[in-house]
């Protein structure tokens, strides 16, 4: 009796009609069919029309305008360094007497932030026409650039070296400057 039964069975699948794929389109009476109402497109307008023609191949031609005249004299500076009759700036000087004196000034300034890691700073002075001074900016690789300079009238001078410097830790040498650097 069982081989009766599975020859049963085996029949019955081999007649059976095989499940459609999944992918197959299988119609449904949900939707009826598409409508007519605006139909294929007419040519009402007809073909794009050429009245305009193509656009000209052609350059601007800018052309120079005499509206504004060459430049006139009436406001120069007028030879004593003064203000003009007529209340106005007569250029110059501003109308003051020309008391040049050397310079004469000493600033510094220094920052030193160990959280956000800025340690910078500049000092100059100068008396006359030579400046002095001195600016240093911490490295990355934990060193202190320092220039220490002069400009005067020969020019801009730097003598270049570098420090190690502490990170705090113990790190990064002794303070001392570097033998050697680059000097002008």
């Amino acid at each position: 009796m069982k081989v009766a039964f599975v020859l049963f069975a085996l029949i019955a699948a081999v007649v059976a009609e095989p499940p459609p794929p999944s992918n197959q389109y299988i119609p449904s009476n949900q939707y009826g069919p598409p409508s007519n109402q605006y139909g294929p497109p007419s040519n009402q307008y007809g073909p794009p029309s050429n009245v305009y023609g193509a656009p000209a191949q052609t350059q601007a031609v800018i052309r120079p305008n005499n509206q504004y005249g060459p430049p006139t004299n009436n406001y120069l500076p007028p030879s004593n360094g003064g203000y003009a009759s007529n209340g106005g700036y007569a250029g110059g000087n501003g109308g003051y007497e020309d008391r040049t004196e050397p310079a004469n000034y000493q600033f510094e300034y220094k920052v030193d932030d160990p959280a956000s890691g800025n340690d910078f700073g500049h000092e100059e002075q100068r008396q006359g026409d030579v400046a002095q001074g001195k600016y240093y900016v911490l490295l990355p690789d934990g060193r202190r650039q320092v220039v220490e300079y002069t400009a005067d009238n020969d020019g801009y001078k730097p003598k270049i070296s570098y420090e190690q410097v502490s990170n705090g830790n113990g790190g990064y040498g002794s303070g001392r400057p570097s033998n050697g650097g680059y000097q002008y």
